[in-house]
């Protein structure tokens, strides 16, 4: 879309000098995560945000749950410990009705991940810990900056962006991402609509601090009427959150009694409410844009899927976003990888996404059941999963994003044998950074941070002359852009993890930064291996002809004469 160069009175800034490679609209979790895993990278970024101050007192704190999965991914730029030392990991999810516990996914006993355990803290502290990263990696946030209008058609975007005195400027990136919530004005302006989901629920959320039997485990209870979770938050205090009537009242509620008469008619549990710190309803509209890419435009977190806020899910597959695709656009800008990368990122997040938000429909869906007859089936099916072991082995995984699956052509399916196929989670995780070491949680072997690795495997028994093998094969992959590691070596609780990973036999296992298989390859014939590393991007990206690139540099941008800056 064009945008008005010409906005009447207000005065327009000169045009920027120092063009950035990458302008991220929205500085929340999703954008700041973007803006931290480009800045490790070397690759400048611009990061502005509509809101002209923060209020530090603000009791909002919305999104809580931290995933399995999520906090693996946060370690490639460095806060995963700082979050859980912040917040309160919560072991387990129960789910009860009638007054009675069906079942348990069981966080802490999974498997082959170094945080088997759903971690809880408020989007606020979480935001802290990401903004502390941010500003040691030379980053900033420009406050008062409401994106206008954008032309993604040229040979890259221009952004009309409004400052909070009313002057107007012309803002270039060589990319542009939209990290700027449910009501994207990026979303908007790159004309792509957010095909609408018809799950239509009001929820009540509230944190306040509970007495009576409570739990270390996050509680979800089926009344006749809906559902009611209970998630500790530490000190006493709980999330509470629960389905409610749509309301036509605009009166403020007595939060307090709300609560209690929700937690007596639906829990069954004498737990005593008391007086909140925050309450809201919600009423979100739920959807999944069109797509997530307009040539050099992105769309990342809310932006781009809204899914209902049961099971705190969504700000997880926002920050699984913006690592998608800040480790695809960082190799791009910095000359690594080829622009092709690009084309990935909505693949790989539309589907999963998409399988996200049916799930989490279908928790509100079991919420919803009516009549006794129906609710006893529901509650007879979860107990006879719960015998079969299928929910340790199909719900815990789902939960914790751990099977997240980015297969080619297909959908993940829990119930296929488990093992090393491209698009795969494989149990190696990144190794933080010099800055910020993620010291305590795995082990010896790790991921580059922004190369492909590249696992010798040599299976359940170690072959004869596997070192001469080993040795011939690093020398072939061995470059810059590569990492080998031999697994013959890796201590035994690693080999075990791999070993179900991997299978028996030996094999070559080509790893992307994220921690997804990228190519799996016979050690007798490594071609699939070799020909996806020895791949170069098309051009040098000083030759490419539709876009000026500038050199990525160790610090963003000056943002000086720009929006507030924060300190």
């Amino acid at each position: 879309m064009s945008y008005d160069a010409s906005p009447g009175s207000i005065a327009t800034r000169p045009p920027q000098t120092d063009v950035p490679q990458v302008l991220v609209v929205g500085a929340g979790p999703v954008g700041m995560v973007l803006a931290c895993e480009l800045l490790q990278q070397d690759v400048p970024v611009r990061l502005i945000d509509r809101i002209e101050n923060l209020n530090h007192d603000d009791p909002h704190s919305r999104a809580i749950l931290l995933l399995p999965r999520t906090l693996e991914l946060l370690r490639r730029i460095g806060v995963s410990e700082r979050l859980v030392q912040a917040g309160q990991p919560v072991p387990g999810i129960q789910y009860h009705a009638q007054g009675r516990q069906l079942g348990a996914a069981r966080m802490d006993e999974l498997p082959d991940t170094p945080y088997p355990f759903v971690l809880a803290l408020r989007q606020r502290e979480t935001e802290r810990v990401l903004r502390e990263r941010l500003y040691e990696l030379g980053g900033t946030v420009e406050r008062g900056l409401t994106l206008e209008s954008l032309d993604a058609g040229g040979p890259r975007p221009r952004a009309l962006l409004r400052h909070a005195d009313g002057s107007t400027e012309l803002a270039d990136a060589d990319w542009l991402v939209g990290a700027d919530g449910a009501a994207s004005i990026t979303r908007t302006l790159l004309g792509t609509a957010l095909d609408g989901d018809p799950t239509d629920v009001t929820y009540v959320i509230a944190d306040a601090p509970l007495a009576g039997p409570t739990s270390a485990d996050a509680q979800y209870f089926y009344g006749r009427d809906g559902l009611v979770a209970v998630v500790p938050m530490g000190d006493g205090n709980f999330r509470i959150a629960a389905n409610v009537p749509h309301r036509t009242d605009a009166t403020e509620p007595d939060w307090q009694a709300l609560l209690q008469e929700i937690v007596d008619r639906r829990a069954r549990v004498p737990l005593t409410v008391g007086e909140p710190s925050y309450a809201r309803m919600v009423r979100p509209r739920c959807g999944i844009a069109r797509t997530f890419a307009s040539g050099r435009c992105f769309l990342a977190g809310d932006a781009a899927h809204v899914i209902t806020p049961a099971g705190g899910q969504g700000m997880n597959l926002g920050i699984q976003d913006a690592v998608n695709l800040g480790w695809k656009l960082g190799g791009v800008a910095s000359g690594r990888l080829a622009e092709s990368v690009l084309d990935s990122y909505e693949s790989d997040r539309r589907a999963a996404v998409r399988r996200m938000s049916a799930m989490t429909a279908r928790i509100v869906g079991l919420a919803l059941t009516r009549g006794p007859m129906r609710a006893r089936l529901r509650d007879a099916g979860f107990v006879v999963a719960e015998r079969l072991g299928l929910v340790q082995r199909i719900l815990a995984p789902l939960l914790g994003q751990l099977d997240v699956d980015y297969r080619p052509g297909g959908r993940p399916a829990p119930w296929r044998r488990r093992g090393a196929r491209p698009g795969r989670r494989a149990p190696l995780f990144p190794e933080g950074t010099p800055d910020a070491p993620e010291s305590g949680t795995a082990t010896a072997p790790v991921l580059a941070r922004d190369a492909y690795t590249v696992v010798l495997w040599p299976g359940r028994r170690v072959p004869r002359r596997w070192a001469q093998t080993s040795a011939s094969l690093r020398r072939a992959l061995g470059t810059d852009d590569v990492r080998t590691l031999d697994a013959a070596g890796f201590p035994g609780a690693d080999v075990a993890a791999l070993r179900r990973a991997f299978g028996p036999r030996a094999r070559l296992v080509a790893i992307r930064p994220d921690g997804h298989v990228a190519a799996i390859a016979s050690v007798r014939r490594p071609e699939a291996i070799l020909d996806l590393h020895r791949s170069r991007p098309a051009a040098p990206r000083s030759a490419r002809p539709q876009s000026t690139i500038h050199t990525p540099t160790s610090a963003p941008a000056s943002a000086a004469g720009r929006g507030r800056q924060d300190p």
